[in-house]
């Protein structure tokens, strides 16, 4: 590419060149389309969600509190994330500006983590309701999440900053070693995940354990079985949320563990824009796919 030697060039005319996918206007349609699904479907369905708990007093219990926050927290990712990262993905430069750049990345971390823990205190309200049935449900530490959340998430908003390199980026920087990003996206990773789901884990298998245990009882004494597929069904649902939030983030948890450790296989590093968007978009399908589960 001799062409490009001497001279500023548009990231999107060197990588066509090399024959990048995501540079291709045919992707971008796709991907659009598919955006303006997940954002319509996500709004929609979470602010239903919203004016259900809100406009109804015997919605409004402590996992359908729960649930209100998640919503919440949804609307947020549907008009950030949702929107800005695939634009900044196909124009492959940064024209959102300096605040953005700064708060966008911050506040998506934030809304990702308190989606992992609040899935985590419903596991836990639910452990405690099974398990200790005669004690107060779990109703405060809300503000613990936040500060938590908050305190962990809160370097990236002093990493992001813009790079005037042939048009603006938006990128981490000040890193000296890349061992401190790799230490730093660990600890990330097991707040964000590895700790909440180890608790989701553990509350649900005892709560499937002791509600199997417990149906059984119930079935030999002829007691009501309606109340047996309720009590079912609400358990099933809540984990139902954990697996469909596991599922669309798998991929792209694994995209930006191996990134950072710069272990992506040679397949995804050629076409690296497409498999990052492919992973987020299958990750904002989380939005939607929580308003199924509230309204099952």
């Amino acid at each position: 590419m001799e062409k490009y030697r001497n001279e500023c060039v548009e990231l999107n005319e060197y990588l066509h060149s090399f024959g990048d996918l995501s540079t291709e206007p045919v992707t971008a349609y796709i991907f659009g389309l598919l955006y303006t699904l997940i954002i319509i479907a996500g709004l929609l369905g979470n602010i239903c969600v919203i004016i259900a708990v809100l406009k109804f007093r015997f919605l409004q219990t402590v996992p359908n509190m729960f649930i209100f926050s998640l919503s919440c927290s949804d609307i947020l990712v549907c008009c950030f994330s949702a929107t800005i990262t695939p634009i900044a993905a196909f124009e492959k430069r940064w024209v959102f500006g300096y605040f953005l750049c700064k708060s966008v990345p911050f506040f998506m971390g934030i809304t990702l983590c308190f989606s992992t823990f609040t899935l985590a205190s419903i596991s836990v309200d639910r452990f405690l309701l099974i398990k200790c049935p005669t004690k107060q449900m779990l109703t405060k530490n809300k503000a613990l999440l936040i500060i938590l959340v908050t305190l962990f998430s809160s370097p990236v908003i002093f990493k992001m900053d813009t790079i005037p390199i042939c048009g603006e980026f938006c990128d981490e920087i000040g890193w000296k070693t890349s061992y401190g990003r790799r230490v730093y996206g660990t600890i990330l990773l097991t707040v964000q995940f590895v700790l909440p789901f180890s608790v989701i884990f553990f509350c649900y298998s005892s709560i499937l354990y002791t509600v199997r245990k417990v149906s059984n009882k119930q079935k030999n004494l002829e007691i009501n079985d309606d109340i047996i597929k309720r009590r079912q069904r609400t358990n099933w649902m809540l984990i139902s949320m954990v697996v469909a939030f596991s599922v669309s983030w798998i991929g792209n948890i694994l995209y930006h563990t191996l990134k950072d450790y710069e272990l992506l296989p040679t397949f995804i590093l050629n076409q690296e824009f497409l498999y990052a968007i492919s992973v987020h978009c299958i990750a904002m399908t989380s939005t939607v796919i929580y308003c199924s589960s509230y309204y099952y």
